[in-house]
């Protein structure tokens, strides 16, 4: 959604961006439960279409940041303490993945013979298991809507527990000791370098949010970023040239292209 990039981009905090765009989810499914129960869906299909693909976009982007911001909240914790969170959590989101293998298998294959069934209000006889506190309304939802924004916002967020874990689970001089590399321009630099990728598409197609590549860039480098909007903020605020880093390395590389020896 193109609101929660521009609420990453410009929050001064992970926290704050994360709050932010929990807040905005639940704006946008509240418009959409007042709206269902003024408008008729015209046909099954339509039904279908708006439970299986246009509210899952809101509803898990709030399951996934909901499970963020608890996550940022447990960061200032001891490293044994976030191990044994994380583990929890792990744990939690492969019983939620077995338990419900059968329905991934029919969403990954892209199955569509159970879809009447699975997303539109008639059949709400047998509803999956899982937290039905999100917005539980019978005209609102069906017997699997939640479960589905379940399994796309959780196969968001086990690579990155999976990822945060193996970090924790060796010392810190053992994962600097896998390379000796160092950034050793401006903070603002990097800023500068990772915004130009995130914007020109270079991650994920543009679809990366700017939150996780500035996370990545953190671990490489063993850098920390309080505040990346701010930097980005000073970036957008410089008269004149304002792309400096990406204009000095640009230079660079043609120096060395034009002398022969780039290679």
């Amino acid at each position: 959604m193109k609101e929660i990039s521009k609420i990453e981009e410009s929050s001064p905090s992970r926290l704050i961006a994360f709050n932010r765009i929990i807040k905005y989810s639940r704006e946008v499914l509240e418009t959409y439960r007042n709206n269902i129960r003024v408008l008729k869906f015209k046909s099954i299909s339509e039904e279908v279409q708006f439970f299986k693909e246009e509210k899952q976009i809101p509803l898990s982007q709030l399951i996934y940041y909901t499970n963020l911001r608890a996550l940022e909240l447990e960061s200032t914790s001891s490293i044994k303490f976030r191990m044994k969170y994380l583990s929890r959590k792990i744990k939690k989101i492969n019983k939620f993945f077995q338990r419900n293998r059968e329905f991934q298998l029919y969403i990954d294959l892209e199955q569509t013979n159970m879809d009447k069934f699975y997303f539109t209000r008639k059949f709400q006889n047998e509803v999956a298991h899982y937290d039905t506190s999100l917005y539980w309304d019978p005209e609102f939802n069906t017997s699997h809507d939640i479960l589905l924004a379940y399994l796309r916002a959780y196969k968001r967020l086990l690579p990155l527990l999976q990822r945060q874990m193996e970090l924790l689970d060796q010392p810190q001089s053992e994962f600097i000791s896998k390379h000796d590399l160092h950034w050793t321009a401006s903070k603002v630099d990097l800023i500068e370098l990772i915004y130009a990728l995130h914007f020109s598409g270079a991650i994920n197609n543009g679809a990366g949010n700017i939150i996780d590549i500035v996370s990545l860039f953190e671990e490489i480098f063993s850098q920390k970023f309080d505040n990346s909007y701010k930097k980005f903020s000073e970036i957008k605020g410089r008269k004149g040239r304002r792309t400096k880093f990406l204009d000095l390395i640009t230079w660079h590389l043609e120096q060395k292209l034009n002398q022969g020896d780039a290679l």
